[in-house]
């Protein structure tokens, strides 16, 4: 009798530290994928304000957006479940965009134009989703008098 009641107690007690460790086994990978959710979402938020301010000229283009420095161009190419960023290395971003506004003097860029120049940006907005939240991001970039000057040779008349 002893032993069939020590059974039970034992049996009771590792059902219960089974149930235990299930539920905090699944509480720490909802907890891990959010944080590699959050992770991803902030370095590639880190990565477009460096290409920002390092850009000379921000272009549209068909897909996304052109950064191009004197000696590479990076490009952004937005889809709705995911971000590309393509320059010396190509970078996946599991980030899902609901819109994506880009503009230049508070002029919306809505179809990509004929003249490269025509397609500069100096803002972006993109609207992220994360775990059922919906973020704006906002990248502004500001060019110098000398690269506005360039982009219209009689401007300085």
């Amino acid at each position: 009798m002893e032993v069939t009641i020590a059974m039970l107690l034992s049996a009771l007690v590792i059902g219960i530290s089974y149930t235990v460790f299930s539920l905090v086994t699944r509480s720490y990978r909802t907890y891990q994928l959010k944080h590699q959710e959050m992770a991803t979402v902030l370095r590639l938020d880190e990565l477009l304000q460096m290409d920002f301010g390092r850009a000379e000229v921000i272009l549209k283009d068909t897909d996304g957006i052109a950064l191009k420095n004197s000696n590479r161009v990076i490009k952004y190419i937005f889809y709705p479940d995911y971000v590309l960023r393509r320059g010396i290395t190509v970078d996946t971003f599991r980030v899902k965009t609901d819109s994506i506004t880009m503009s230049f003097e508070n002029k919306a860029l809505d179809n990509l134009k004929d003249i490269e120049e025509d397609n500069r940006v100096d803002e972006l907005a993109i609207l992220v989703s994360l775990q059922k939240e919906k973020i704006p991001y906002y990248y502004h970039k500001i060019y110098s008098s000398v690269n506005l000057i360039n982009r219209k040779a009689d401007a300085g008349n």
